[in-house]
């Protein structure tokens, strides 16, 4: 009887740990696929933030091309020229 009762116990500790050791791995797993998923999160973020600066940006030279248009008949050329002066008395 009571080497029966030693054996269920010993039994019964061996699942439970058993069972932690599944559990602890899967968390171990989980979190682990968490943390890549945050490091993509932040990523994402920052590009989204970049991008809506750049949409920010264009928008308000969009806004400033047409006020120059309106106010003073400006318009923004499609062309730069270059130049570059010679002249050696510098």
């Amino acid at each position: 009887m009571r080497r029966k009762k030693v054996l269920l116990t010993t039994v019964g500790i061996i699942l439970v740990w058993s069972f932690y050791g599944y559990l602890i791995r899967t968390i171990s797993y989980l979190e682990k696929s968490n943390l890549k998923l945050e490091r993509e999160l932040k990523e994402l973020e920052k590009e989204r933030s970049k991008r809506i600066y750049e949409y920010d940006l264009l928008m308000d030279l969009r806004k400033i091309e047409q006020e120059m248009n309106k106010k003073k008949n400006m318009v923004i050329s499609e062309k730069i020229n270059f130049f570059k002066i010679e002249d050696g008395s510098f």
